[in-house]
């Protein structure tokens, strides 16, 4: 039996180590994913992160499909307190989904600070791209006034942390609103409030003088830029106003753009069914122009809609099966396997008890970005408005959550109103952590 992964210590340290008892018995955790290929078998937990090898001889021994219950006799020296320790195997009695609450509050005590650290700010949700899968599609398009753009500075400096803040733009395309944008960014650079920025765009009306901009104004660090794989796939399903003018060589010209000016660049490659196959080619087209910069990254993202699909599993499996032929080639950077894990308290901004924000057009406030119109939480305006989170933070995870193997990795509220909830997560993930330790298995 090997460590392949330490866990993370903070995690052990609440929940507690545990030593063999003979008189107890003992069953797999729920929050854990095996995985055995021939004579090799991998236990990832998903509540600490740690990775642990055994032998066919000890997987028989606790194979839950043959032995649902483990007597601590059976167990005693034979080096299973490697797993009764790193609650692997837990007592047959034990509440999972208590354990994992106590961790997760503990945690987010620990790492609880003063004020808000992140605001997400939609100067606009205009854009200049039609994009056929938009989830924002019939939203009403509204821009932020002078007015309004004034109190998000009031708004910021009455609430922000001690510490630097960041600001994520977004929209709509948030360089339409690029004029709100310097105006914030002048306005707090003056009252001498630290800040660096980051932003999500289709990129398309980025010149080099607007970069000047946003590197010393705005003290952009990083950007996701929106891709859709081929050539044929981009344009087709971004449909620009202005297609001579913003199309894939201008995409492919804006990356470049970026790096030249120390931006980090981060391409989301939205998938589903119809544009997959072309995938692979633009990663291609990416690596041959910019291959060995250690500022840019790629990750596929599934379409919304394809969430909802029969076949979503398939799909991922299938860009899974993209990914690590493209890893294995060079062409996509390799992950980073030997970096140490930390759970984080939370997987979602709108759990982040008051630490990221919401801030819309008209300077209403959310929780999250992708929270629907109607469930604002306040408004910047409103002087008496106390950040938190959002209230489905405290709520009891739904069953199909709680005795999720995946929930420690996810947010408890998922299946409690999340808009980014789907049918087949489960599954999805499962297919992605298969993947990742067949790799570790080879």
């Amino acid at each position: 039996m090997n460590i392949i992964r330490e866990g993370d210590k903070r995690v052990f340290d609440i929940i507690g180590r545990k030593n063999i008892k003979v008189d107890r018995n003992y069953r797999m955790s729920t929050y854990i994913y095996a995985y055995s290929e021939d004579s090799q078998h991998l236990i990832l937990s998903t509540l600490t992160g740690e990775i642990v090898s055994l032998s066919d001889s000890e997987w028989s021994l606790i194979d839950p499909e043959n032995n649902p219950v483990i007597s601590g006799a059976s167990l005693e020296g034979k080096g299973f307190e490697v797993l009764t320790n790193n609650c692997i195997l837990v007592y047959k009695d034990d509440d999972d989904y208590e354990r994992y609450q106590l961790a997760v509050s503990i945690l987010k005590a620990m790492e609880k600070k003063k004020g808000v650290h992140t605001y997400t700010i939609l100067p606009t949700t205009g854009c200049n791209a039609r994009c056929t899968y938009c989830y924002e599609e019939g939203m009403k398009v509204c821009t932020m006034s002078d007015s309004t753009a004034r109190q998000v500075v009031e708004f910021i400096a009455k609430t922000k942390g001690d510490e630097e803040i960041t600001i994520s733009w977004f929209g709509g395309e948030p360089l339409v609103g690029s004029k709100i944008i310097s105006y914030i960014c002048t306005s707090l650079n003056e009252r001498g409030i630290p800040f660096k920025s980051k932003m999500i765009t289709n990129a398309s009306l980025v010149t080099p003088q607007l970069l000047d901009e946003a590197v010393n104004n705005w003290h952009l660090k990083s950007v996701q830029v929106s891709a859709d794989g081929a050539r044929c796939d981009y344009e087709s399903r971004k449909l620009f106003a202005d297609p001579k003018k913003h199309n894939y060589d201008k995409l492919i010209e804006v990356i470049g753009l970026f790096l030249e000016r120390d931006i980090k660049v981060t391409l989301r490659c939205n998938y589903d069914q119809d544009n997959i196959e072309g995938m692979y080619s633009f990663w291609e087209d990416v690596h041959n122009r910019y291959g060995k910069s250690d500022k840019l990254s790629i990750y596929a993202a599934m379409l919304f809609q394809a969430h909802d699909s029969e076949n979503c599993v398939e799909l991922a499996g299938k860009m899974l099966e993209l990914k690590y032929q493209a890893i294995d080639r060079g062409i996509l950077h390799p992950e980073i396997s030997d970096k140490p894990f930390k759970m984080k308290s939370n997987y979602c901004m709108a759990d982040s008890d008051g630490r990221c924000v919401v801030i819309s057009p008209s300077g209403d406030l959310y929780h999250c970005e992708h929270l629907p119109g109607n469930t604002s939480d306040g408004n910047i305006f409103d002087e008496s408005y106390n950040l938190k989170s959002d209230k489905r933070a405290f709520m009891e995870a739904a069953d199909k959550c709680r005795n999720c193997r995946f929930l420690p990795e996810c947010t408890a509220f998922f299946y409690n109103g999340c808009p980014d909830c789907f049918e087949h997560c489960d599954k999805i993930k499962a297919t992605e952590t298969e993947y990742r330790l067949r790799r570790i298995n080879r």
